[in-house]
């Protein structure tokens, strides 16, 4: 009985860990909210074929632009941890969603005006991310995806082109 216990143990085990694997992606993409450019890299953890963690960052250079003597320049930086939940409609295709917390950085200057050099704002705040993609398997090494993600608050939303590599 001890011997049937422990088989059905370790075939269980090997079951929920055969398809766990950590993973890297690299996104680009658009921050919608100021329609510039967003850069995004991930790690995380997938349990099995549905469940995961990840972390992130996610940078925005934001805008700048001059007129006359004045000047403007913004920037963000998102560090983000969540849940991943993943849905596979086909070996090659499947659905998924975040759920998280984000750390948002801003920072904002003004140049060039009276009263108005220096940092006008400059702050972070905390968020909960929300984030909605498509993934494309290439291989059980490599895929595609498209994503949509932002933070609760003043936060911008992001829509990223990117790929993965499953180790």
């Amino acid at each position: 009985m001890k011997k049937i216990m422990l088989l059905m143990l370790l075939g269980t085990s090997t079951l929920v860990t055969a398809n766990a694997a950590a993973y890297i992606d690299a996104n680009i993409g658009v921050n919608t909210s100021w329609s510039t450019l967003g850069l995004n890299a991930d790690a995380g953890y997938m349990f099995n074929r549905y469940v995961g963690l990840e972390g992130g960052l996610t940078y925005s250079p934001g805008y700048s632009y001059s007129w006359g003597p004045y000047s403007y320049s913004t920037s963000y930086w998102m560090l983000d941890g969540a849940v991943k939940g993943v849905l596979p409609l086909t070996d090659v295709f499947a659905v998924y969603g975040k759920l998280g917390v984000a750390f948002n950085n801003y920072t904002n200057s003004w140049s060039g005006c009276n009263g108005c050099d220096g940092p006008s704002y400059d702050g972070s705040n905390v968020g909960v991310l929300a984030a909605i993609g498509a993934q494309f398997n290439l291989s059980r090494q490599w895929s595609l995806h498209i994503e949509d993600y932002t933070s609760t608050g003043a936060n911008p939303n992001f829509l990223m082109f990117g790929g993965q590599f499953n180790f």
